[in-house]
């Protein structure tokens, strides 16, 4: 058999009647159809699993029983054939009958060569469409795998199962770094909205002055610059996902029709009196405490249970026990993929790992592992050199509080401000994970004054 027959794609023809059999089988090897012919239940269940058919014609009147009788042996294949009942029974019954079964086409006798071979092409071009979407998908959930064993996520992963393919809104509140975002991208995956896209953004980084324009749309001319129409998020998402980061981020202007677009569904783009339905589902994700924020009065109280249908919690690293290791090898095999070399972790860095308290969370301990894997030898990678990439390094010019005489051997009154508000604001930084917004919010000032105050350290 040469290369291209064994790829050619495979067809079981059930039919009892040698004339049809054979004439079906001689018509799809013309066009180059690997094919074999049954004429009882019983030896298409012997043909089945050898031929692993990517196409099944089934006649429903076989002399061994009902050939619809075959159709659960047929779906139980992996990947399972398209399945077509051809019978001469012109019946409705036998057609419903044969869909709820699990066929995919119905085809009345006698039947032409035309519409053989047009049913057999139309169909293995689905399934084959079928096939390489399934297996996207399963790659994307690889991409975004949830990796874990302890007790806390063993937890968000049930919860993450129970409501992934329903409509509910999902908020996903957690830590800076923790995950927030692959929780939300198995939710999409994981539903029957899968095929459609996933649209996130983040609340926070969107200037206020296009904030509207992105979520909703606008028409032509809606404003300047405005020279086409344009789908805000809601309807590019389609019947897909529309991920809304930082939620507590979000001006209380924008907050309001955003209350008003997922009480009524449906969403009218700036400059427009056309509104547009919708059906993506909602998820939002926050650090925040909404509770507080809704206390402050920055937070709506009414949009907070539109958008908390139900709240998945993501653990912090620290509570995550022997996780650490097992994300800290993940981390470590990816870099290694790029440049492979032999380096693991010795028994005592993987404790250090567990004991650190990880205030950046996950995107701290891939940061961290990321620099290991590109700056130690092979071998193993013991405790120093982890502690060493880990612990926030200075230059000479800029002494720490901790050095004995360091500030205070300034000076000048403003180059020592400078100085320790640089070094404040580095460090509330490095535990905030570098978020500007999550960094203003906890010492307490705008983030647009704290952007300055960076740019003035150079620190962005």
């Amino acid at each position: 058999m040469t290369a291209a027959a064994a790829a050619a794609p495979r067809i079981l023809v059930v039919e009892d009647e040698r004339d049809i059999r054979e004439s079906f089988c001689a018509i799809l090897e013309a066009e180059g159809f690997r094919v074999q012919g049954a004429r009882t239940i019983a030896e298409a269940r012997d043909t089945l699993t050898k031929l692993g058919p990517s196409l099944c014609l089934l006649d429903v009147g076989l002399p061994d029983g009902n050939g619809l009788d075959l159709i659960p042996s047929m779906l139980s294949l992996d990947p399972p054939p398209t399945i077509v009942v051809v019978t001469a029974e012109t019946k409705v019954e036998t057609a419903v009958q044969a869909m709820k079964a699990g066929a995919t086409d119905y085809l009345e006798k006698p039947i032409g060569l035309d519409r053989l071979l047009t049913t057999a092409r139309l169909c293995l071009e689905r399934r084959a469409l079928t096939l390489e979407n399934r297996e996207l998908r399963h790659q994307a959930l690889d991409r975004w795998r949830i990796l874990g064993h302890s007790a806390a996520i063993t937890s968000l992963q049930d919860k993450l199962d129970r409501i992934a393919d329903s409509d509910i809104p999902v908020l996903i509140s957690g830590e800076n770094g923790t995950g927030k975002e692959l929780i939300a991208r198995q939710l999409h995956l994981r539903s029957k909205r899968y095929r459609d896209r996933f649209v996130a953004t983040n609340c926070a980084a969107i200037p206020e002055t296009l904030i509207e324009a992105e979520f909703f749309g606008h028409a032509k001319g809606a404003f300047t610059g405005a020279d086409r129409a344009r789908d805000g998020w809601f309807v590019q998402a389609g019947s897909g996902t529309v991920f809304l980061d930082e939620i507590g981020e979000m001006p209380a202007s924008l907050q309001a029709r955003l209350l008003r677009v997922l009480q009524e569904h449906r969403v009218t783009p700036l400059g427009s009196a056309d509104s547009r339905e919708l059906d993506c589902r909602i998820v939002t994700a926050t650090n925040r405490d909404l509770a507080a924020a809704i206390e402050d009065g920055s937070f709506r109280e009414d949009l907070y249970y539109r958008i908390r249908g139900v709240e998945l919690v993501v653990p912090p690293l620290r509570d995550r026990g022997d996780d650490v290791v097992l994300l800290a090898e993940h981390f470590l095999e990816e870099e290694l993929a790029e440049k492979p070399r032999d380096l693991t972790f010795s028994a005592a860095a993987r404790s250090w790992l567990v004991s650190q308290p990880w205030p950046g969370n996950v995107r701290q301990l891939r940061s961290l592992i990321r620099a290991a894997a590109l700056l130690l030898d092979e071998g193993e990678i013991d405790v120093d050199g982890l502690e060493s990439l880990a612990r926030p390094q200075r230059g000479a010019a800029e002494p720490t509080s901790d050095d004995r005489g360091s500030f205070f051997a300034i000076e000048n009154l403003r180059e020592f401000r400078n100085a320790v508000e640089k070094e404040y604001l580095r460090r509330k930084l490095e535990e905030e994970s570098w978020n500007v917004s999550a960094t203003a919010r906890r010492i307490g000032i705008r983030r647009t004054n704290l952007h300055d105050r960076l740019r003035l350290h150079g620190l962005k």
